[in-house]
């Protein structure tokens, strides 16, 4: 089984390509609208909407973009996003001013950022077999 793309709701294009272009170095190969319909008939949402993709050769990620949308409620929803050099990663996600959560736990730590709307992913480093 693979991850083929999973869906998030950001309330600009500028907070999306921030964040999926500039810090997770995806690139933005749809840029179209969802008619009221098709949004009622999915998510039961009664609207249109714009919806962005964002891809690389691993993943998509779907953007809604929803300019009323405010930030989430507190929940367990993440995503996980392995990364070649998390603290190097990590050094990006705070010098674009992103939310970056570092818990300790024992001899390592848990890191979780925010993109711009309140997005969580928990960040982890590839691990290599030596």
């Amino acid at each position: 089984m693979n991850l083929h793309h999973f869906a998030v709701v950001c309330s600009s294009i500028e907070n999306a390509d921030k964040f999926y272009e500039n810090i997770l170095e995806l690139e933005k190969i749809k840029n179209f609208i969802i008619d009221k319909d098709l949004t009622e008939k999915i998510f039961n949402i009664p609207c249109e909407c714009r919806l962005l993709l964002y891809s690389n050769k691993n993943f998509a990620v779907e953007v809604f973009i929803m300019p009323d949308f405010n930030e989430k409620k507190p929940s367990f929803e993440h995503f996980c996003l392995e990364v070649e050099d998390k603290k190097k990663f990590v050094q990006k996600c705070k010098s674009a001013e992103c939310d970056v959560n570092i818990i300790p736990k024992g001899d390592f730590s848990l890191t979780f950022i925010k993109d711009f709307d309140g997005n969580m992913f928990e960040i982890k480093e590839i691990e290599t077999l030596s």
